[in-house]
């Protein structure tokens, strides 16, 4: 539309970690549930309840994860609301 744009480079640093073989599709399956978080929208704060599980059950027949894949994601998904939880105090 002729505005000036100014291009700007934006990099995002990315924080790696060690993943154990043995804990690989847990990972997986929990980082491709990374949107389907349910959130509770209060006066003062939106607060996070949990996981989609139909989402995590479409996610581990797509990846073929092994059944123990689902209770891992349940530890990762109550450590993270404790975290999320922490973060709204």
């Amino acid at each position: 539309m002729g505005a000036p744009v100014e291009a700007r480079l934006i990099q995002n640093e990315v924080e790696a970690f060690e993943v154990w073989p043995i804990n690989w599709d847990s990972v997986i399956a929990f980082l491709g549930c990374e949107t389907q978080w349910h959130p509770l929208a209060l006066p003062s704060a939106v607060v996070w309840t949990g996981l989609n599980y139909t989402a995590l059950d479409i996610v581990m027949k797509r990846y073929k994860s092994p059944d123990r894949v689902f209770d891992d994601v349940q530890f990762m998904e109550r450590t993270a609301l404790k975290v999320f939880a922490e973060a709204v105090r």
